[in-house]
Protein backbone atom coordinates (compact mmCIF):
# COMPACT_ATOMS: atom_id res chain seq x y z
CA UNK A 1 0.00 0.00 0.00
CA UNK A 2 2.84 2.36 0.88
CA UNK A 3 4.46 1.81 -2.44
CA UNK A 4 1.25 2.54 -4.20
CA UNK A 5 0.69 5.79 -2.31
CA UNK A 6 4.28 6.78 -2.98
CA UNK A 7 3.90 6.11 -6.69
CA UNK A 8 0.79 8.29 -6.96
CA UNK A 9 2.42 11.24 -5.21
CA UNK A 10 5.53 10.85 -7.33
CA UNK A 11 3.44 11.00 -10.52
CA UNK A 12 1.70 14.13 -9.34
CA UNK A 13 4.99 15.75 -8.43
CA UNK A 14 6.52 14.72 -11.78
CA UNK A 15 3.61 16.26 -13.68
CA UNK A 16 3.95 19.52 -11.78
CA UNK A 17 7.70 19.63 -12.33
CA UNK A 18 7.29 18.87 -16.07
CA UNK A 19 4.59 21.53 -16.47
CA UNK A 20 6.75 24.15 -14.72
CA UNK A 21 9.76 23.16 -16.84
CA UNK A 22 7.73 23.42 -20.04
CA UNK A 23 6.55 26.90 -19.07
CA UNK A 24 10.08 28.00 -18.39
CA UNK A 25 11.22 26.66 -21.77
CA UNK A 26 8.38 28.42 -23.56
CA UNK A 27 9.24 31.69 -21.88
CA UNK A 28 12.91 31.30 -22.58
CA UNK A 29 12.52 30.27 -26.24
CA UNK A 30 9.80 32.73 -27.23
CA UNK A 31 11.30 34.72 -30.14
CA UNK A 32 12.01 38.32 -29.42
CA UNK A 33 10.60 39.33 -32.79
CA UNK A 34 7.15 38.08 -31.87
CA UNK A 35 6.86 40.97 -29.40
CA UNK A 36 5.28 43.96 -31.13
CA UNK A 37 6.85 47.39 -30.92
CA UNK A 38 4.60 50.41 -30.46
CA UNK A 39 7.11 52.87 -31.91
CA UNK A 40 8.55 51.13 -34.96
CA UNK A 41 11.10 52.58 -37.30
CA UNK A 42 9.81 53.32 -40.78
CA UNK A 43 9.19 50.37 -43.07
CA UNK A 44 11.46 49.97 -46.07
CA UNK A 45 10.14 49.30 -49.59
CA UNK A 46 11.68 47.60 -52.62
CA UNK A 47 10.26 50.37 -54.83
CA UNK A 48 9.59 54.06 -54.20
CA UNK A 49 6.80 53.95 -56.76
CA UNK A 50 5.00 51.32 -58.85
CA UNK A 51 4.62 52.44 -62.45
CA UNK A 52 2.70 50.89 -65.35
CA UNK A 53 3.51 52.38 -68.78
CA UNK A 54 1.34 52.67 -71.09
CA UNK A 55 -1.65 50.32 -70.89
CA UNK A 56 -4.97 49.93 -72.66
CA UNK A 57 -7.76 51.24 -70.45
CA UNK A 58 -10.21 48.62 -69.24
CA UNK A 59 -7.84 45.70 -69.92
CA UNK A 60 -5.83 43.72 -67.35
CA UNK A 61 -2.05 43.93 -67.24
CA UNK A 62 0.70 41.98 -65.53
CA UNK A 63 0.97 42.46 -61.77
CA UNK A 64 3.97 43.99 -60.04
CA UNK A 65 5.55 42.93 -56.77
CA UNK A 66 6.36 45.18 -53.82
CA UNK A 67 8.50 43.90 -50.96
CA UNK A 68 7.85 45.58 -47.59
CA UNK A 69 10.72 45.19 -45.12
CA UNK A 70 10.58 45.51 -41.33
CA UNK A 71 14.00 46.82 -40.15
CA UNK A 72 12.99 46.56 -36.48
CA UNK A 73 14.24 43.79 -34.21
CA UNK A 74 10.68 43.30 -32.97
CA UNK A 75 7.57 42.54 -34.93
CA UNK A 76 5.47 45.34 -36.41
CA UNK A 77 1.73 45.31 -36.72
CA UNK A 78 0.46 47.39 -39.62
CA UNK A 79 -2.93 48.70 -38.57
CA UNK A 80 -4.13 49.14 -42.15
CA UNK A 81 -2.93 48.67 -45.73
CA UNK A 82 -5.23 50.49 -48.13
CA UNK A 83 -5.48 52.57 -51.30
CA UNK A 84 -5.32 56.27 -50.58
CA UNK A 85 -7.84 57.00 -53.31
CA UNK A 86 -10.54 55.23 -51.36
CA UNK A 87 -13.10 53.45 -53.52
CA UNK A 88 -10.75 53.31 -56.50
CA UNK A 89 -11.27 50.59 -59.10
CA UNK A 90 -8.07 51.38 -61.00
CA UNK A 91 -5.83 49.25 -58.78
CA UNK A 92 -6.06 45.93 -56.96
CA UNK A 93 -3.83 44.73 -54.13
CA UNK A 94 -3.15 41.22 -52.84
CA UNK A 95 -1.67 40.51 -49.41
CA UNK A 96 -1.15 37.00 -48.05
CA UNK A 97 -2.92 35.51 -51.10
CA UNK A 98 -6.08 37.55 -50.43
CA UNK A 99 -7.48 40.34 -52.58
CA UNK A 100 -9.10 43.31 -50.89
CA UNK A 101 -9.17 47.10 -50.84
CA UNK A 102 -8.30 47.29 -47.13
CA UNK A 103 -6.21 44.95 -45.00
CA UNK A 104 -6.16 45.33 -41.21
CA UNK A 105 -3.72 44.18 -38.53
CA UNK A 106 -1.08 42.77 -40.84
CA UNK A 107 2.03 41.59 -39.00
CA UNK A 108 5.66 41.46 -40.14
CA UNK A 109 8.15 39.71 -37.88
CA UNK A 110 11.34 41.47 -36.93
CA UNK A 111 13.89 41.71 -39.75
CA UNK A 112 11.35 40.01 -42.03
CA UNK A 113 9.37 41.11 -45.08
CA UNK A 114 5.90 41.09 -46.61
CA UNK A 115 5.00 40.63 -50.27
CA UNK A 116 2.31 42.90 -51.72
CA UNK A 117 1.09 42.36 -55.29
CA UNK A 118 -0.32 45.33 -57.18
CA UNK A 119 -2.19 45.20 -60.47
CA UNK A 120 -3.70 47.97 -62.58
CA UNK A 121 -6.92 47.89 -64.54
CA UNK A 122 -7.50 51.51 -65.37
CA UNK A 123 -11.06 52.47 -66.12
CA UNK A 124 -12.00 54.14 -69.40
CA UNK A 125 -12.14 57.91 -69.31
CA UNK A 126 -13.92 59.87 -71.99
CA UNK A 127 -10.81 61.46 -73.48
CA UNK A 128 -8.59 60.86 -76.47
CA UNK A 129 -5.17 61.72 -75.08
CA UNK A 130 -3.05 59.38 -72.98
CA UNK A 131 -3.81 60.13 -69.34
CA UNK A 132 -2.37 59.34 -65.91
CA UNK A 133 -4.05 57.43 -63.10
CA UNK A 134 -2.59 58.23 -59.67
CA UNK A 135 -3.04 56.59 -56.31
CA UNK A 136 -1.03 55.71 -53.20
CA UNK A 137 -0.65 52.42 -51.38
CA UNK A 138 -0.92 53.43 -47.71
CA UNK A 139 0.65 51.69 -44.70
CA UNK A 140 -0.72 52.84 -41.34
CA UNK A 141 1.58 52.03 -38.41
CA UNK A 142 0.96 52.78 -34.72
CA UNK A 143 3.08 55.93 -34.91
CA UNK A 144 3.09 56.99 -38.58
CA UNK A 145 1.62 56.56 -42.06
CA UNK A 146 3.81 55.69 -45.06
CA UNK A 147 2.94 55.34 -48.72
CA UNK A 148 4.17 54.05 -52.05
CA UNK A 149 3.02 55.99 -55.11
CA UNK A 150 1.05 54.22 -57.86
CA UNK A 151 1.16 55.70 -61.36
CA UNK A 152 -0.18 54.41 -64.65
CA UNK A 153 -0.34 55.93 -68.11
CA UNK A 154 -3.39 54.68 -69.96
CA UNK A 155 -5.20 55.30 -73.20
CA UNK A 156 -8.84 54.84 -74.07
CA UNK A 157 -9.75 52.69 -77.05
CA UNK A 158 -12.62 52.00 -79.38
CA UNK A 159 -13.55 48.35 -78.85
CA UNK A 160 -14.28 46.73 -82.23
CA UNK A 161 -15.89 43.36 -82.94
CA UNK A 162 -18.25 41.78 -85.47
CA UNK A 163 -19.10 43.12 -88.92
CA UNK A 164 -18.10 46.72 -89.61
CA UNK A 165 -20.46 49.26 -91.14
CA UNK A 166 -19.87 49.69 -94.86
CA UNK A 167 -17.18 52.24 -95.73
CA UNK A 168 -15.66 52.69 -92.29
CA UNK A 169 -12.70 54.98 -91.54
CA UNK A 170 -10.40 54.61 -88.54
CA UNK A 171 -8.39 57.65 -87.44
CA UNK A 172 -5.45 58.29 -85.14
CA UNK A 173 -7.63 60.14 -82.63
CA UNK A 174 -8.01 57.07 -80.42
CA UNK A 175 -6.64 53.49 -80.73
CA UNK A 176 -8.84 50.56 -81.70
CA UNK A 177 -9.03 47.27 -79.78
CA UNK A 178 -9.98 44.21 -81.83
CA UNK A 179 -11.94 41.53 -80.00
CA UNK A 180 -12.92 38.29 -81.70
CA UNK A 181 -13.63 38.31 -85.43
CA UNK A 182 -13.79 41.72 -87.11
CA UNK A 183 -15.15 41.60 -90.67
CA UNK A 184 -14.98 44.02 -93.59
CA UNK A 185 -18.03 42.91 -95.60
CA UNK A 186 -18.19 42.28 -99.33
CA UNK A 187 -18.39 45.47 -101.37
CA UNK A 188 -17.30 47.66 -98.43
CA UNK A 189 -14.04 49.41 -97.54
CA UNK A 190 -12.14 49.85 -94.30
CA UNK A 191 -9.82 52.86 -94.53
CA UNK A 192 -7.16 53.29 -91.84
CA UNK A 193 -5.47 56.65 -91.73
CA UNK A 194 -1.80 57.36 -90.98
CA UNK A 195 -0.57 57.01 -87.38
CA UNK A 196 -3.59 54.94 -86.33
CA UNK A 197 -2.95 52.29 -83.69
CA UNK A 198 -4.80 48.96 -83.69
CA UNK A 199 -4.46 46.65 -80.71
CA UNK A 200 -5.61 43.05 -80.84
CA UNK A 201 -7.00 41.01 -77.98
CA UNK A 202 -6.21 37.29 -77.73
CA UNK A 203 -6.88 35.47 -81.03
CA UNK A 204 -8.58 38.45 -82.67
CA UNK A 205 -8.44 38.84 -86.46
CA UNK A 206 -9.66 41.03 -89.30
CA UNK A 207 -11.41 39.22 -92.15
CA UNK A 208 -11.35 41.36 -95.31
CA UNK A 209 -14.03 40.29 -97.75
CA UNK A 210 -14.23 43.77 -99.25
CA UNK A 211 -11.33 46.25 -99.48
CA UNK A 212 -8.67 47.30 -96.99
CA UNK A 213 -6.91 50.65 -97.44
CA UNK A 214 -4.08 51.20 -94.95
CA UNK A 215 -2.78 54.74 -95.53
CA UNK A 216 0.33 55.00 -93.40
CA UNK A 217 3.33 57.13 -94.33
CA UNK A 218 7.07 56.66 -93.85
CA UNK A 219 7.06 58.79 -90.69
CA UNK A 220 3.54 57.86 -89.48
CA UNK A 221 3.08 54.11 -89.71
CA UNK A 222 -0.19 52.38 -88.97
CA UNK A 223 0.49 49.91 -86.14
CA UNK A 224 -1.16 46.53 -85.62
CA UNK A 225 -0.02 44.74 -82.46
CA UNK A 226 -1.03 42.76 -79.38
CA UNK A 227 -2.76 44.88 -76.73
CA UNK A 228 -0.30 44.06 -73.93
CA UNK A 229 2.41 46.74 -73.95
CA UNK A 230 4.49 45.85 -70.92
CA UNK A 231 8.13 44.91 -71.35
CA UNK A 232 8.51 41.43 -72.76
CA UNK A 233 5.38 41.52 -74.92
CA UNK A 234 6.75 43.56 -77.83
CA UNK A 235 8.05 40.46 -79.64
CA UNK A 236 5.44 37.98 -78.47
CA UNK A 237 4.55 35.43 -81.17
CA UNK A 238 1.07 34.28 -82.18
CA UNK A 239 -1.00 36.36 -79.75
CA UNK A 240 -3.65 37.20 -82.39
CA UNK A 241 -4.60 35.84 -85.80
CA UNK A 242 -3.65 38.74 -88.09
CA UNK A 243 -5.19 40.08 -91.31
CA UNK A 244 -7.05 37.73 -93.66
CA UNK A 245 -7.76 38.83 -97.24
CA UNK A 246 -10.38 36.49 -98.70
CA UNK A 247 -11.22 35.59 -102.30
CA UNK A 248 -13.81 38.31 -102.64
CA UNK A 249 -11.36 41.02 -101.52
CA UNK A 250 -10.34 43.51 -104.23
CA UNK A 251 -7.98 46.50 -104.58
CA UNK A 252 -6.54 46.24 -101.08
CA UNK A 253 -3.45 48.26 -100.19
CA UNK A 254 -1.30 48.11 -97.06
CA UNK A 255 1.02 51.11 -97.07
CA UNK A 256 3.51 51.80 -94.29
CA UNK A 257 2.09 49.49 -91.65
CA UNK A 258 3.85 47.62 -88.87
CA UNK A 259 2.14 44.31 -88.08
CA UNK A 260 3.50 42.29 -85.17
CA UNK A 261 2.66 39.51 -82.67
CA UNK A 262 0.33 37.58 -85.01
CA UNK A 263 0.07 33.92 -85.95
CA UNK A 264 0.14 34.90 -89.65
CA UNK A 265 0.52 38.66 -90.04
CA UNK A 266 -1.07 38.77 -93.50
CA UNK A 267 -2.78 35.85 -95.23
CA UNK A 268 -3.96 36.34 -98.81
CA UNK A 269 -6.37 33.77 -100.28
CA UNK A 270 -6.81 34.13 -104.05
CA UNK A 271 -6.89 37.92 -103.75
CA UNK A 272 -4.81 40.89 -104.83
CA UNK A 273 -2.92 43.26 -102.51
CA UNK A 274 -0.17 45.87 -102.60
CA UNK A 275 2.21 46.04 -99.63
CA UNK A 276 4.46 49.07 -99.53
CA UNK A 277 6.85 50.33 -96.86
CA UNK A 278 5.52 47.82 -94.35
CA UNK A 279 7.13 45.73 -91.61
CA UNK A 280 5.73 42.27 -90.85
CA UNK A 281 7.45 40.95 -87.74
CA UNK A 282 7.30 38.39 -84.92
CA UNK A 283 4.87 35.73 -86.14
CA UNK A 284 4.42 32.22 -84.78
CA UNK A 285 3.82 30.76 -88.25
CA UNK A 286 4.44 33.25 -91.06
CA UNK A 287 4.66 36.98 -91.61
CA UNK A 288 3.08 36.60 -95.09
CA UNK A 289 1.32 33.62 -96.66
CA UNK A 290 -0.72 33.33 -99.83
CA UNK A 291 -2.55 30.92 -102.07
CA UNK A 292 -2.93 31.69 -105.81
CA UNK A 293 -2.81 35.45 -105.25
CA UNK A 294 -1.38 38.61 -106.74
CA UNK A 295 0.99 40.31 -104.32
CA UNK A 296 3.12 43.33 -105.11
CA UNK A 297 5.65 44.23 -102.42
CA UNK A 298 7.88 47.29 -102.37
CA UNK A 299 10.25 48.44 -99.61
CA UNK A 300 9.00 45.87 -97.11
CA UNK A 301 10.74 44.20 -94.17
CA UNK A 302 9.74 40.66 -93.15
CA UNK A 303 11.49 39.17 -90.13
CA UNK A 304 11.30 37.00 -87.00
CA UNK A 305 8.92 34.12 -87.77
CA UNK A 306 9.18 30.57 -86.49
CA UNK A 307 8.14 28.83 -89.72
CA UNK A 308 8.13 31.15 -92.73
CA UNK A 309 8.66 34.75 -93.61
CA UNK A 310 6.87 34.33 -96.92
CA UNK A 311 5.12 31.30 -98.36
CA UNK A 312 3.38 31.43 -101.73
CA UNK A 313 1.63 28.34 -103.06
CA UNK A 314 -0.37 27.05 -106.03
CA UNK A 315 -0.09 29.65 -108.73
CA UNK A 316 -0.35 33.39 -108.54
CA UNK A 317 1.77 36.40 -109.39
CA UNK A 318 4.36 37.85 -107.03
CA UNK A 319 6.55 40.88 -107.53
CA UNK A 320 9.04 41.85 -104.83
CA UNK A 321 11.20 44.94 -105.25
CA UNK A 322 13.55 46.36 -102.59
CA UNK A 323 12.40 44.03 -99.82
CA UNK A 324 14.40 42.57 -96.95
CA UNK A 325 13.42 39.09 -95.75
CA UNK A 326 15.67 38.04 -92.88
CA UNK A 327 15.07 35.34 -90.30
CA UNK A 328 17.22 34.26 -87.38
CA UNK A 329 16.69 32.09 -84.32
CA UNK A 330 17.79 34.38 -81.54
CA UNK A 331 14.56 33.73 -79.61
CA UNK A 332 13.34 30.36 -80.92
CA UNK A 333 14.41 27.26 -82.88
CA UNK A 334 13.52 27.35 -86.57
CA UNK A 335 13.84 23.59 -87.24
CA UNK A 336 15.46 24.03 -90.65
CA UNK A 337 12.48 25.86 -92.14
CA UNK A 338 13.58 28.12 -95.02
CA UNK A 339 12.51 31.74 -94.66
CA UNK A 340 10.86 32.02 -98.08
CA UNK A 341 9.20 29.17 -99.94
CA UNK A 342 7.56 29.27 -103.36
CA UNK A 343 5.56 26.06 -103.74
CA UNK A 344 3.67 25.11 -106.87
CA UNK A 345 2.01 21.74 -106.65
CA UNK A 346 1.32 19.52 -109.63
CA UNK A 347 -1.77 20.73 -111.50
CA UNK A 348 -1.60 24.28 -110.18
CA UNK A 349 -1.48 27.17 -112.62
CA UNK A 350 1.69 29.00 -113.50
CA UNK A 351 3.41 30.86 -110.68
CA UNK A 352 5.08 34.08 -111.83
CA UNK A 353 7.92 35.43 -109.69
CA UNK A 354 9.66 38.74 -110.27
CA UNK A 355 12.39 39.45 -107.73
CA UNK A 356 14.53 42.60 -107.96
CA UNK A 357 16.82 44.27 -105.40
CA UNK A 358 15.76 42.01 -102.50
CA UNK A 359 17.64 40.32 -99.66
CA UNK A 360 16.69 36.75 -98.70
CA UNK A 361 18.78 35.97 -95.63
CA UNK A 362 18.99 34.20 -92.28
CA UNK A 363 20.99 31.71 -90.26
CA UNK A 364 20.10 28.58 -92.29
CA UNK A 365 21.96 27.23 -95.32
CA UNK A 366 18.90 27.74 -97.56
CA UNK A 367 16.71 30.79 -96.99
CA UNK A 368 14.79 30.51 -100.24
CA UNK A 369 13.25 27.43 -101.87
CA UNK A 370 11.48 26.89 -105.19
CA UNK A 371 9.46 23.70 -105.10
CA UNK A 372 7.35 22.15 -107.82
CA UNK A 373 6.84 22.85 -111.49
CA UNK A 374 5.61 25.62 -113.75
CA UNK A 375 7.41 28.39 -111.82
CA UNK A 376 8.35 31.31 -114.06
CA UNK A 377 11.21 33.08 -112.25
CA UNK A 378 12.84 36.41 -113.09
CA UNK A 379 15.45 37.48 -110.54
CA UNK A 380 18.12 40.18 -110.75
CA UNK A 381 20.33 42.12 -108.32
CA UNK A 382 19.20 40.20 -105.24
CA UNK A 383 21.19 38.78 -102.35
CA UNK A 384 20.37 35.14 -101.62
CA UNK A 385 21.45 32.78 -98.86
CA UNK A 386 21.31 29.44 -100.67
CA UNK A 387 23.15 26.21 -101.30
CA UNK A 388 20.50 24.22 -103.15
CA UNK A 389 19.84 26.88 -105.82
CA UNK A 390 23.31 28.28 -106.34
CA UNK A 391 23.39 27.42 -110.03
CA UNK A 392 19.86 28.66 -110.70
CA UNK A 393 20.32 31.99 -108.93
CA UNK A 394 23.92 32.79 -109.85
CA UNK A 395 22.82 35.02 -112.75
CA UNK A 396 21.74 38.60 -113.47
CA UNK A 397 23.99 40.25 -110.87
CA UNK A 398 22.52 38.27 -107.98
CA UNK A 399 24.89 37.92 -105.02
CA UNK A 400 25.03 34.58 -103.20
CA UNK A 401 26.16 33.76 -99.67
CA UNK A 402 27.89 37.07 -98.97
CA UNK A 403 29.72 37.65 -95.64
CA UNK A 404 27.00 37.62 -93.01
CA UNK A 405 28.69 39.80 -90.40
CA UNK A 406 28.64 42.92 -92.52
CA UNK A 407 25.23 42.61 -94.18
CA UNK A 408 23.03 44.24 -91.47
CA UNK A 409 23.66 46.49 -88.50
CA UNK A 410 22.19 44.30 -85.76
CA UNK A 411 19.70 41.53 -86.57
CA UNK A 412 19.43 40.59 -82.89
CA UNK A 413 17.96 44.04 -82.28
CA UNK A 414 15.81 43.87 -85.41
CA UNK A 415 17.94 46.55 -87.02
CA UNK A 416 18.25 45.62 -90.70
CA UNK A 417 19.71 48.89 -91.90
CA UNK A 418 22.98 48.61 -93.79
CA UNK A 419 26.36 49.31 -92.19
CA UNK A 420 29.01 51.10 -94.24
CA UNK A 421 30.65 47.76 -95.12
CA UNK A 422 27.48 46.02 -96.33
CA UNK A 423 27.80 44.18 -99.66
CA UNK A 424 24.27 45.40 -100.49
CA UNK A 425 25.39 49.02 -100.95
CA UNK A 426 25.17 50.26 -104.53
CA UNK A 427 24.45 46.80 -105.96
CA UNK A 428 20.84 47.31 -106.99
CA UNK A 429 19.32 48.09 -110.34
CA UNK A 430 17.46 51.37 -110.90
CA UNK A 431 13.66 51.09 -110.75
CA UNK A 432 10.71 53.44 -110.44
CA UNK A 433 11.07 53.29 -106.64
CA UNK A 434 12.84 56.48 -105.54
CA UNK A 435 12.67 56.23 -101.71
CA UNK A 436 13.19 53.48 -99.13
CA UNK A 437 11.08 52.13 -96.27
CA UNK A 438 12.02 55.15 -94.13
CA UNK A 439 11.35 57.68 -96.88
CA UNK A 440 15.03 58.21 -97.63
CA UNK A 441 15.91 59.05 -101.24
CA UNK A 442 17.51 56.19 -103.14
CA UNK A 443 20.78 56.67 -105.00
CA UNK A 444 21.54 55.48 -108.52
CA UNK A 445 22.44 52.66 -108.47
CA UNK A 446 20.41 51.99 -105.32
CA UNK A 447 21.24 49.71 -102.42
CA UNK A 448 19.70 46.24 -102.29
CA UNK A 449 16.96 45.66 -99.71
CA UNK A 450 14.39 47.80 -97.95
CA UNK A 451 16.88 50.28 -96.48
CA UNK A 452 19.05 52.76 -98.35
CA UNK A 453 22.36 53.51 -96.69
Amino acid sequence: MGEKIFSKKSNEVSKCVFFAFALSLFGACKARNEMFTNSPQSLLFSEDAIIFDTIVAGMPVASKRLKVYNPNAQAVQIKRIFLGGGNNDDYEIIVNAEKSKIFENVSILGRDSLLVIVSARIQNRNQDEIYQAYDSLMFELPNQIQNVKLLTWAENVHVISGTLPCHTTWTKQRPYLLKGNVEVPLGCTLTIQAATKIYAFNNAKIEIKGTLKVQGTADSNVVFRYFRKEAGFENLLGAWQGLRLRKSSTNSQIRFAKITNARVAVFVDSAEVLLEGSTLQSASEATLASVNSKIFMRNCLLNNAILRLFQASNGGEYELVHCTLANYEFFFNRQEEAGSVFLNETGAGEMQLRLFNNIFWGNLRDEVLFIGENINLSAANNIFKTQTFREVLNVNNNLLNVPADSLFRSPRRFDYRLPSTSPAIGKGIATSITTDILGKTRKNPPDIGAFER
